[in-house]
């Protein structure tokens, strides 16, 4: 029996540049191919296992050109029921251990990560490093 790979689910928050359309911004500008897709979206567009299921922004506007330019069906404009942060996530752990502390009691979604690990570069990079053990 075939094992299927797990499929993951992401949400974009925020719909800005950096998020859904810095992409256009760089394309053409020398040597792109070593870091395109650049912007959060794109990057999860270009993972397999990855399915981008919804957006979200404080500005509609945003949130419904994200949704089509990405084929998105899910969008929400009301940011206080989910987090998502890039390291730093904060200064102490006692920070961050109150910052679980609410979102717990507030049945907030809450996610810390960065996306560059699925660069074509940084994919290179480890590629290199599997052959060298």
């Amino acid at each position: 029996m075939v094992k299927m790979a797990k499929k993951y689910k992401a949400c974009l928050v925020g719909c800005g540049p950096m998020e859904a359309t810095i992409n256009d911004e760089v394309r053409n500008r020398p040597n792109s191919a070593l870091y395109l897709p650049y912007s959060h979206a794109a990057a999860y567009k270009s993972i397999e296992d990855v399915e981008l299921v919804a957006v979200a922004d404080v500005i509609p506007e945003r949130v419904e050109a994200t949704k089509q330019r990405y084929g998105v069906v899910k969008g929400y404009t009301d940011y206080r029921k989910m987090i998502e942060v890039e390291k730093p996530l904060c200064c102490s752990m006692e920070e961050a251990d109150a910052m679980v502390e609410a979102c717990e009691k507030y049945g907030v979604k809450f996610n810390c990560g960065t996306q560059r690990r699925y660069m074509p570069l940084y994919r290179k990079i480890w590629e290199l490093i599997k052959m060298e053990r």
